[in-house]
């Protein structure tokens, strides 16, 4: 899966440095930029699959959850999904059955704090493929210093 993370950053950095400061809306250029990574056809998401039962977590649907790390208070779910991180931003912010505290996205990565069941949960997706991601999840305690990530841009 690393190795595949990996890849997918060799042929995206250099995308994001052309095109900017990655601003681009959700609508629009964001989507072209994505159609210029490769097929998802070619880039496997198929790794095996593992039971994740952690409060808190709220996946999209067709989530492939491939790695479960409980540490101390906080635990790190990693997945794929058939979806860009443009779509997993959309797909957030159209749920009404969690808190939606911050969102951001510059085409390739789209982060995301939010609350559910009392907990919080730090979500990143970076781009696989065209409509494809790796996610990062960390559910922690509903606490400004639970220890989740903090957001890349810092802002």
């Amino acid at each position: 899966m690393r190795l595949r993370v990996l890849a997918a950053t060799v042929v995206v950095l250099p995308l994001l440095a052309a095109c900017g400061d990655g601003s681009t809306s959700p609508t629009g250029g964001g989507r072209d930029l994505l159609a210029n990574l490769p097929s998802c056809d070619r880039v496997p998401m198929d790794d095996p699959e593992v039971e994740a039962d952690v409060p808190g977590l709220a996946l999209p649907e067709g989530s492939r959850v491939t790695a479960v790390v409980q540490q101390g208070v906080l635990t790190t779910v990693e997945a794929t999904l058939r979806m860009s991180p443009l779509d997993v931003r959309a797909h957030y912010e159209q749920r009404t059955d969690l808190d939606v505290l911050r969102v951001e996205d510059e085409v390739f990565e789209t982060e995301v704090l939010a609350r559910t069941e009392a907990r919080r949960m730090y979500l990143r997706a970076s781009a696989l493929c065209a409509d494809g991601s790796s996610l990062t999840v960390v559910v922690g305690p509903d606490s400004e210093d639970a220890g989740l990530p903090e957001f890349r841009s810092g802002g």
